[in-house]
């Protein structure tokens, strides 16, 4: 069998590398503390070189603690699905600004590294895509909790330098987590008033997706909001609906119903 490939959830890269070399100048800093002027004079520069060196750095650390040799780094692109949906995303990021340097650090790793960048779509995406249809092809690397926790296997997260590893059920079980907690991070708030401890509390005996999906719709419902609501948030935190080249929305689970003598149970076929 072929060694594994390190599949790098490379967004958080940039940007990491980007502000760790940026320098920041205020120059009239002492001119609107006296109230002489209202708005400071900003100005970023960065050293480029400084840059890639930094950035083939992070990617050797990354390739020694997974002990790869091959690899693959994965870029969000443009017009992602999501910023389509009829509910908020990553609102709370409109206005914030990337590093200095930041397009021509892409410009310089796309043209010297293995990767790619995907349109449509997130590189979250497209990381969990890859590894769920090969798992034993890839060993994922990521920061984001969304791609850790909703791949089956074992991943590394390049920030805290751990190893994750998630089961089938966990994976599924922390789409349902993100519904109900809500992400800060992506900007969206999940069921009103169920934070992180009332989500997990409420998910942890489920053992079927059915059983997540019936407690997910019981709470949205219990804060006067209905289930198509629940289906948009999960829509936006599911990392599973990248199938190929096309995005298939989420839909849930049928609930298991009783005719006249037998019971009938579906689940959802997108896991």
């Amino acid at each position: 069998m072929n060694d594994p490939i390190a599949l790098i959830d490379a967004d958080s890269l940039l940007y990491k590398v980007g502000f760790a070399i940026e320098d920041k100048v205020v120059w009239n800093d002492l001119e609107v503390e006296a109230g002489l002027e209202t708005e400071l004079d900003i100005e970023y520069t960065t050293d480029l070189e400084q840059c890639f060196v930094t950035f083939q750095i992070a990617v050797d650390n990354i390739l020694s603690a997974v002990d790869c040799e091959e690899y693959l780094l994965v870029f969000t692109g443009e017009d992602n699905f999501r910023y389509n949906l009829p509910t908020p995303y990553k609102e709370n990021r409109i206005g914030v600004r990337k590093p200095t340097g930041y397009h021509e650090l892409l410009a310089h790793v796309l043209d010297k590294y293995p990767s790619k960048v995907v349109d449509g779509y997130e590189a979250d995406d497209y990381v969990v895509a890859e590894k769920t249809l090969h798992p034993d092809k890839y060993i994922v690397c990521a920061i984001d909790k969304d791609v850790l926790y909703q791949s089956v296997g074992t991943h590394y997260n390049y920030l805290t330098d751990e190893e994750v590893t998630v089961t089938e059920l966990e994976a599924i079980k922390y789409m349902y987590f993100q519904t109900l907690a809500g992400d800060p991070s992506d900007g969206y708030k999940g069921c009103p008033g169920i934070g992180k401890v009332k989500a997990n509390n409420a998910l942890v005996e489920c053992k079927t997706e059915a059983e997540m999906w019936q407690v997910t719709i019981s709470l949205y419902e219990t804060k006067g909001l209905t289930a198509e609501d629940a289906v948009l948030t999960m829509q936006l935190a599911n990392m599973h609906q990248l199938h190929g080249t096309e995005i298939i929305l989420w839909q849930p689970p049928l609930l298991p119903t009783f005719n006249e003598t037998t019971l009938v149970s579906n689940s959802n076929q997108n896991y």
